[in-house]
């Protein structure tokens, strides 16, 4: 019994992927799965071959994303289209982002039939930054897979997985399939596909977007109008003011204004300045986001900045006179990080420092007293991308508040790439 227990034990030591053991098959493709490996690859597409259990395919097409080299892409394009099993194809789409998108991941292998949720199947998955460059294959075969696959849940990631890679060479698949008759009925399908030509943000689907807004389910109009606004698609605009002035849902109304906020298109500056005085405080912040994206001349906001009660419109006003050339309003926006309209405010500040030449304004905050706004003026700027910011962002990685160090550590991460 002893001599038994010992073989098994150093058996297991040495995992074989010719194994009878499901156990030590996985366990050899855990030994196979670092960082680099690209040595493995070849044994692990032949193992993959003839392994006739899901779970343990699914950790071997796991480990292809972890050792994170290219050359697994035809491997998981082909497990994409053909493996039999809806978790494993799902697997495969987890691994063919890891290899452009590096995440933190450390320990055993952990997979869908682990019950653990991929962090590019979440609401809001990171994307690639613009110095990364795609492989053609990889597109293609999650594009087929959006298309073709016999599940909806598949079709969903493979969807969205075409935002997280920016893929907008595939929009013209994305809008066929939005737009064919066959697909009418896959609600979930179209609204991820929307989803994600807001995030590509192409004016290219800008038409078939506006057509979306005819659509007779109300999500798809609801989604549709926000990606028209983020896709900067002016020809929608009457539309959305339409819906704004005549449509009973408030939900329509708020979404219609929030679209027509982001077009930056200067028809809409009558509607906006009408807004300025309205009940609605939702509204009111809304009038003065569209204008202060329009370059809009703020400098009589000064007395309504200061008469307005409601935090969400007094940092909207606040983001006009930025953009209009009054930097020390950056002050309320850096200051309203430490509270309940955080997101707004670093919304506002991205937007300054990005695309309105105020990022060296931004720079001072990081020596905040305030260690959540240290935190995130860390994360915004890191946001924007501009990798001369490292050498302002470096001290904080020994900053003494554990969220300021793991901002600043972030950022230089995403500053590096």
């Amino acid at each position: 019994m002893l001599l038994s227990l010992f073989l098994a034990a150093v058996l297991f030591q040495n995992p074989s992927f010719d194994s009878a053991s499901p156990k030590e098959r996985q366990a050899a493709v855990e030994q196979m799965a670092i960082l680099g490996n690209r040595e493995a690859i070849p044994k692990l597409v032949e193992a993959l071959k003839k392994e006739p259990k899901s779970d343990v395919r699914g950790t071997i097409v796991a480990a292809f994303g972890r050792i994170r080299e290219r050359e697994a892409i035809p491997v998981l394009a082909d497990t994409l289209r053909t493996d039999l099993d809806k978790d494993v194809r799902l697997q495969a789409i987890d691994s063919l982002l890891r290899l452009y998108i590096p995440i933190e991941d450390s320990g055993p292998l952990r997979t869908i039939f682990s019950r653990v949720k991929s962090v590019f199947f979440e609401p809001n998955p990171p994307v690639v930054g613009p110095e990364v460059q795609v492989d053609t294959t990889a597109k293609e075969a999650l594009a087929a897979a959006m298309q073709k696959d016999f599940s909806d849940e598949v079709r969903i990631e493979a969807a969205r997985a075409l935002g997280t890679l920016r893929a907008k060479d595939q929009v013209p698949v994305l809008v066929a399939t939005l737009e064919d008759p066959q697909n009418r009925e896959h609600r979930s399908v179209r609204l991820e596909i929307i989803r994600t030509l807001a995030i590509i943000r192409d004016p290219a689907s800008g038409a078939a977007l506006e057509r979306a807004l005819r659509d007779p389910n109300k999500q798809i109009v609801e989604e549709a109008i926000l990606a028209v606004g983020l896709v900067g698609h002016n020809a929608g605009r009457a539309t959305l003011e339409q819906f704004f002035r005549t449509d009973p849902d408030r939900r329509i109304k708020s979404r219609s204004l929030e679209a027509l906020s982001l077009l930056r298109d200067p028809g809409s500056t009558p509607l906006f300045e009408s807004l300025l005085n309205d009940s609605n405080d939702s509204y009111r912040e809304l009038a003065a986001e569209g204008l202060a994206r329009l370059d809009y001349n703020a400098n009589g906001w000064k007395d309504r900045f200061d008469r307005e009660q409601k935090e969400n419109v007094r940092n909207a006003l606040a983001f006009g006179l930025a953009a209009s050339g009054q930097v020390e309003y950056i002050n309320n926006l850096a200051n309203a990080l430490d509270g309940r309209h955080a997101y707004q405010a670093e919304v506002y500040l991205l937007e300054l420092g990005k695309f309105e030449g105020k990022l060296n304004e931004l720079y001072r905050y990081l020596r905040s007293s305030n260690a959540k706004v240290r935190a995130g003026m860390v994360r915004v700027i890191g946001n924007i991308g501009d990798p001369a910011s490292s050498d302002q962002i470096r001290p904080l990685t020994e900053d003494s508040n554990v969220e300021v160090v793991r901002e600043a550590v972030a950022a230089l991460r995403k500053l590096s790439r």
